[in-house]
């Protein structure tokens, strides 16, 4: 961890912008980990349950294409969630092959806690910008991400 800030502290401009994300992803999990890991959650299934919140009655199928990963880490993460009683699947009455995800209340009352976790951490590496310089970092990486599903799925 030390190399690699002294590396970030250099001059060096040759370095690739995967290497700073990547950077800021794993640190990410890293600290959310050590915030929720008293609530019997990780840093992997903290994004579902953000999801699932923001769209009750999710399919595991849209959740494994909204994060571009495979459906069976989708459901490894739903089962530990919903084994957590976080979540619940109802069956989907216009597929009944299909289930429907939604926050239970336990995961109900969990949302504000973690939800002021991750906005700390993002207030955290934040602070020092300006609202300026927030802001336009915001726009830049949307611009990046948008980018970036246009190149791997060859839109």
């Amino acid at each position: 961890m030390e190399n690699t800030k002294k590396l970030l502290q250099s001059d060096k401009e040759d370095l690739p912008l995967g290497f700073f994300l990547s950077i800021i992803h794993r640190t990410h999990f890293v600290y959310l980990n050590e915030k929720i890991k008293s609530l019997d959650l990780t840093a992997g299934q903290f994004p579902f349950l953000m999801q699932i919140s923001h769209k009750e009655g999710i399919s595991q199928d849209d959740l494994s294409h909204h994060f571009h990963i495979d459906k069976g880490t989708v459901a490894r993460a739903i089962k530990k969630l919903e084994d957590h009683e976080l979540i619940y699947r109802q069956v989907d009455p216009e597929n009944r092959r299909r289930y429907l995800l939604f926050l239970s209340e336990n995961g109900k009352k969990m949302l504000p806690e973690i939800s002021n976790i991750d906005q700390q951490w993002e207030e955290n590496i934040l602070s020092g910008f300006s609202p300026q310089e927030n802001k336009f970092l915001k726009k830049t990486l949307r611009k990046l991400a948008i980018k970036s599903l246009e190149i791997t799925r060859g839109e």
